[in-house]
């Protein structure tokens, strides 16, 4: 098993979490994407991003659910509000469309928390946990998934999903909060070095280290971070078993 900590301004971890059971390659399928923000602002910047990056790759609209707010909001492109049913009913209409040869890539950013242990992120309607999240996301009948979340405090979703044929990705841990830039408006700063790119001919776990590599240097220029030495920063998290993100990619490059 693989594991790897880095550590300039911007910490990260690398987790190969148990022994692989089996290779995961990559197959000439589809991209499914669901793209989930509770919260308008500068997250909903953050959606348009990856939503727009997704469409310029070649990814069919009819592919991409995107759930915000009450379902009426700036972002025009947006299918039906954020909430645990709309949640739910997403990942059901992917079962029902995807094959073994497709991927998919699960996307959550707006607010998250930690409770009694658990990591949380809110819906529209109430708030989801690691747990309540890991069990909406069983049976997909897809080649991989990567899970991506930008909310604080999600590195509980990343390792917990970071099982079987599936990737977790957050860009922090556990006990760490998100940062954005008001004055750029955006909501998560990672998530704008993670996209485009990963959406290139490049494997995941290289895209998760240029994006590492650019939000160190972006915080540099910014100089305006740990100013508290209590603040240990965001500590983005790669996790996975099965699915080496070394060797997958997003969009298929055959």
């Amino acid at each position: 098993m693989r594991r790897e900590n880095g550590r300039f301004w911007t910490k990260y971890d690398k987790v190969q979490q148990a022994e692989p059971t089996e290779v995961v390659s990559n197959l000439d399928g589809s991209l499914y994407a669901v793209l989930f923000n509770a919260n308008e602002g500068r997250h909903s910047n953050d959606l348009r991003l990856v939503y727009h990056s997704l469409i310029d790759v070649g990814v069919s609209d009819q592919n991409i659910s995107i759930l915000e707010g009450e379902g009426r909001t700036q972002n025009r492109f947006v299918d039906k509000p954020a909430t645990i049913r709309g949640l739910e009913s997403a990942v059901d209409s992917i079962r029902q469309k995807a094959n073994p040869n497709d991927s998919l890539l699960v996307h959550v950013t707006n607010d998250g928390r930690l409770v009694n242990g658990q990591c949380t992120f809110e819906a529209y309607d109430g708030t989801i946990s690691e747990k309540d999240f890991e069990e909406m996301m069983q049976d997909l009948p897809v080649n991989f998934g990567l899970f991506y979340f930008a909310q604080c405090h999600s590195g509980g979703f990343a390792e917990r999903m970071g099982y079987g044929r599936n990737i977790g990705m957050s860009n922090t841990d556990k006990e760490g909060v998100s940062y954005g830039c008001d004055d750029l408006n955006i909501g998560a700063d990672f998530t704008h070095f993670l996209f485009p790119t990963i959406l290139s001919a490049i494997p995941i776990e290289e895209s998760f280290d240029y994006a590492v590599k650019a939000d160190t240097a972006f915080l540099k220029r910014q100089k305006r971070r740990w100013k508290d030495k209590k603040d240990k920063g965001e500590t983005p998290q790669l996790r996975w078993q099965n699915a080496d993100p070394s060797q997958l990619y997003l969009i298929s490059t055959k």
